[in-house]
């Protein structure tokens, strides 16, 4: 296939409109025009380059110095979609019928340089007698396409007198048009870059803030926004150093160029991980300071989950042998001291009260040697469920423990709203029960009062077992504490007990609440699934 060379295509062109009974010595003037709403769609379609084009053409045109040109931007089919320039030449165009909107084809129009650039694939000039139309041979069209992905999509144009053309102007207008496409392709990648920026800005579980060169907050996502309590129309434009916590570390780091990574901070109670570090421009000057943070409170909570793991299976390899030694000889102590008791006869009350307290520090030992026992059993990790009635259950206990709550004149209220059977580990429910019944009972010195309530969870498909006391209650300190091996608040607790009651409410995929306010008692919320 031959390659069409420019004259022949002016050639060529003057005969087509020859063929199309287009008379030379008439003026070109187009019938058919887009309407306003069409025309907006296909500027709509390529307003980046429109945008980009009107500031490089309007900086060529000064560069023209004083030389008197329009210049017009097309789409791919040649509809004139803007054109600005000089008034008089603009007028003169328009005079002729060519105004935005128009589209420019031969059989209509002429020999033209937009055409000519579109259907040859690259930049065309028509100066003078090359146009068909008389009226046109006093001026000079350069147009060259511009491109978007590969494809034509459009030219830009320049219009001038004849006399004033020079060789470099087809030159001037195809480096115009070059620049125009890295610009458009930049704006077009930084638009990109733009939308995931804001995407991951908007959805990211990360907080970030940035200020600028004078330490105003410039940008802040959602999740800083909710974990500073801040609104973004809020903060933007005042001081970094107003944010709370994070404000002190980022001043710092636009006053001294400093960096700050993997700091752990404190806001409303949670634990985060911090950095921050100054943004600097091509002159390595600071032009702005940048601040992440991230939520590490469960993972904190994790790692002492584990290293209480780690600490529980070591008591547990050691307790397996020590509590048997110790438990079989403790045994045999406390049997052949009862023997004893039996046998010694005395009115001395103070040998009396000698027996009471060697067999007092020997039960204690002996329930200590238990929960070592029970932390140390392998099945400890597992439930075996069956139907069973918390009613009957409760009473039981109640029953095992009323000597105790006699001794202290402590009133049980137990209220029975639920008595049907749930599926659990009947042992494992009653050791959760009992440990805080003891619990209970300690923290009453005389004369106080517990309440056992059961009854169907009111929020969801569930069983509640409520116990409360009056006793001396708990300090914030210890109640976030109290789930934690070890530790214990009474003059002789090992501090495992309520630590196995968790472990074993959460084997039965249920939950422990717990309300307590110093002088003011205790309340224990057990929530079991009925299944």
């Amino acid at each position: 296939m031959m390659i069409e060379t420019r004259d022949t295509y002016i050639s060529n062109s003057h005969q087509k409109c020859l063929d199309h009974k287009l008379d030379p010595n008439d003026l070109p003037v187009p019938k058919e025009k887009l309407p306003k709403s069409v025309l907006e769609q296909r500027k709509s379609k390529l307003d980046v380059t429109i945008s980009v084009a009107r500031q490089f053409m309007t900086r060529l045109i000064s560069d023209l110095d004083g030389t008197a040109v329009v210049i017009s931007i097309t789409d791919h089919e040649g509809y004139i979609l803007e054109m600005y320039g000089d008034e008089m030449i603009k007028w003169q165009i328009e005079s002729l019928g060519l105004s935005t909107g128009i589209r420019l084809e031969e059989e209509k129009v002429g020999t033209n340089s937009i055409e000519m650039a579109l259907r040859m694939g690259q930049s065309a000039k028509l100066i003078g007698s090359d146009h068909f139309f008389r009226c046109l041979h006093e001026t000079a069209c350069f147009s060259v396409p511009f491109r978007s992905s590969g494809k034509i999509s459009g030219t830009i144009s320049m219009m001038m007198a004849a006399h004033h053309v020079s060789p470099y102007h087809l030159g001037l207008l195809q480096s115009a048009v070059d620049s125009i496409e890295r610009e458009v392709i930049a704006k077009k990648q930084n638009k990109k870059l733009s939308v995931l920026n804001q995407v991951l800005m908007e959805n990211s579980r990360t907080g970030v803030i940035l200020t600028d060169e004078n330490g105003k907050i410039v940008e802040i996502n959602p999740y800083a926004e909710k974990v500073l309590s801040s609104k973004k129309g809020e903060i933007r434009n005042r001081p970094i150093t107003e944010a709370a916590v994070i404000g002190e570390y980022m001043g710092r780091v636009l006053g001294g160029s400093k960096k700050y990574e993997d700091i752990e901070i404190s806001i409303s109670n949670k634990t985060f991980l911090f950095d921050s570090f100054p943004i600097y421009d091509e002159s390595n000057q600071i032009i702005g300071v940048f601040g992440q943070f991230r939520d590490i409170t469960e993972r904190l909570v994790l790692e002492r989950q584990l290293m209480l793991s780690e600490k529980l299976s070591a008591i547990g390899k050691i307790s397996a042998g020590l509590a048997h030694e110790i438990r079989n000889p403790l045994t045999s102590i406390i049997g052949l001291l009862a023997l004893l008791k039996e046998n010694f006869k005395t009115a001395d009350h103070k040998q009396k009260d000698y027996f009471r307290i060697i067999f007092n520090e020997l039960e204690r030992i002996k329930n200590l040697v238990q929960q070592f026992v029970m932390m140390a059993k392998p099945d400890q990790k597992e439930i075996i469920k069956t139907r069973v009635g918390l009613h009957a259950l409760i009473e039981d206990i109640l029953a095992l423990m009323e000597s105790d709550f006699h001794s202290k004149n402590i009133k049980v209220h137990y209220q029975p709203f639920y008595k049907d059977k749930i599926y659990i580990d009947k042992d494992k429910i009653k050791q959760v029960i009992l440990n805080i019944l003891q619990n209970s009972f300690d923290a009453i010195d005389l004369d106080g009062n517990i309440s056992v309530v059961i009854q169907q969870s009111r929020l969801d498909n569930g069983i509640e077992i409520i116990i409360r006391d009056d006793g001396f209650g708990m300090d914030k300190d210890t109640l976030e504490k109290l789930s934690t091996p070890f530790h214990s608040t009474k003059k002789y607790g090992l501090g495992l007990g309520l630590s196995m009651s968790y472990s074993i409410i959460e084997l039965h995929k249920g939950r422990i609440k717990v309300e307590s306010e110093n002088g003011k008692g205790t309340t224990f919320i057990i929530w079991l699934p009925q299944t």
